[in-house]
C-alpha cells in the first residue's frame, strides 16, 4: 500500500497545477468576454500530459455561461392617424349633376313649348293674313268687274255717239244693201281731230259706200270723245264699222 501512495503523489501535484491553469483560463474569458460584450467564446480543453496513465481521468471543463445579452427594446408602435373625414364628393357632384340635367331638361321643355306656340301664332297669322288677303284679292276682282262694266258701258256710248256723228254727216248712196260694212281705222287726239286721214281696213265692196264713210268721218271732227285721260287712251285709235 505505501507504495502505491508514493506512486501517486507526484502527479497529485501536476494535476493540481492543470486545474489551476484551467480555472484560470476560465475567468480570464469570462472578464474579457462581459467587457467585449461578445458572443460566448469557444469552450478550450486543455490537456496536459506528463506520462500519465490511462487511469487519469481529466476533469470536464464547462462551457462557460453566456454573457448577460441587453434587454431589447421593442419600437413603439407608431400612432394611428384618423383620415379627416371628407364630404362625399362624389355624392354632391351627382346632385349637382341631377339637378343641372333637371333644369336642362326644363329649360329645353320651356323652350320646346315657346316654340309650338309661336308656330301656332304664325300659322294661325297666316292663315288670317291668306284669308284677308282672298277678302281683298275678291273686292279688287269685284272692283274692277265694276269698273270694266262701267268702263265698257261708258265706252260703248261713246262709241255709238261717234257712229251717230257720223251717219248724220254721211250721205246716201245708191244700190247699198244694209249689210254693207266698211271698217276703218283712225288715230284720235284728246280734243277728238284726226291725226291723221282714215285708213281704210275693210272695204264693203261698193267703192262709193267706201268714199261716202271717208268723207262722213272727215267732217264729223271733232269726234266725241270722253274727258277722263285714263278712257281717252282707249279712243287714241279706233277701228270704226260703219253701215248704212
Amino acid at each position: 500500500m505505501s507504495m502505491a501512495l508514493a506512486y501517486r503523489e507526484p502527479h497529485r501535484l501536476s494535476a493540481g497545477l492543470l486545474a489551476l491553469t484551467v480555472h484560470l483560463v476560465f475567468f480570464t474569458l469570462l472578464y474579457f468576454g462581459v467587457r467585449w460584450q461578445s458572443q460566448p467564446s469557444e469552450s478550450y480543453s486543455v490537456e496536459m500530459w506528463d506520462n500519465l496513465p490511462n487511469t487519469e481521468v481529466v476533469p470536464k471543463q464547462e462551457p462557460a455561461p453566456a454573457p448577460p445579452q441587453p434587454a431589447k427594446v421593442e419600437p413603439a408602435p407608431p400612432a394611428r392617424v384618423v383620415p379627416p373625414v371628407l364630404p362625399p364628393v362624389k355624392a354632391d357632384i351627382e346632385i349637382r349633376d341631377k339637378k343641372s340635367k333637371k333644369a336642362e331638361m326644363k329649360t329645353k321643355a320651356a323652350a320646346k313649348a315657346r316654340q309650338e306656340a309661336e308656330l301656332k301664332a304664325l300659322e294661325a297669322y297666316t292663315q288670317k293674313q291668306r284669308q284677308i288677303d282672298k277678302a281683298r284679292q275678291a273686292e279688287q276682282a269685284r272692283i274692277r268687274a265694276e269698273v270694266s262694266a262701267a268702263t265698257q258701258v261708258l265706252i260703248e256710248s261713246y262709241q255709238d255717239k261717234i257712229r251717230n256723228k257720223i251717219r248724220r254727216k254721211m250721205k246716201m248712196v245708191s244700190d247699198v244693201p244694209d249689210t254693207a260694212e266698211a271698217i276703218f281705222k283712225v288715230t284720235l287726239l284728246p280734243d277728238g281731230m284726226l291725226m291723221d286721214d282714215p285708213v281704210l281696213v275693210k272695204s264693203s265692196g261698193y267703192p262709193a259706200y267706201d268714199d261716202a264713210a271717208e268723207r262722213a268721218i272727215l267732217s264729223a271732227e271733232p269726234l266725241p270723245v270722253p274727258t277722263d285721260v285714263a278712257l281717252q287712251k282707249m279712243f287714241r285709235e279706233l277701228k270704226l264699222s260703219i253701215r248704212p
